[in-house]
């Protein structure tokens, strides 16, 4: 199934952890306002909304890639598709995504932290 869609952030698990663990300020957002856009083709892009915060990065699987962590560090990686999951190895933690149904469901993985974010998709 196509990651392509815009998808609201229906629950979180370990959020303020995870935040804590990798050193970004916390800002409580409501889920309504947690939008992730993301697009699939020739190229792949994410993007998310965060209040009136936005972090974006395009990418291609396999080749590498500049991003942009959420604390505005660049950094260089390789962005992999490995099954259905799509993986990418940040600096200090590692972030996976995949598709369920209607539902987006990330994790991001720190130490002994795993933070679980599920959204659903929006009608179009």
């Amino acid at each position: 199934m196509s990651f392509s869609g815009k998808f609201v952030l229906e629950s979180r698990e370990k959020y303020k952890d995870f935040l804590d663990a990798i050193g970004v300020k916390q800002v409580e957002i409501d889920n309504e306002d947690f939008v992730t856009d993301m697009y699939q083709g020739a190229y792949f892009r994410i993007a998310k909304f965060m209040g009136s915060d936005v972090w974006t990065n395009t990418f291609m699987f396999g080749r590498e890639v500049e991003m942009e962590d959420m604390d505005g560090t660049t950094f260089k990686t390789t962005v992999r598709l490995e099954g259905n999951k799509l993986k990418i190895q940040f600096p200090k933690y590692v972030y996976t995504a995949e598709i369920a149904g209607d539902k987006l469901v990330e994790t991001n993985t720190i130490g002994g932290i795993t933070n679980k974010m599920v959204s659903k998709r929006q009608a179009i």
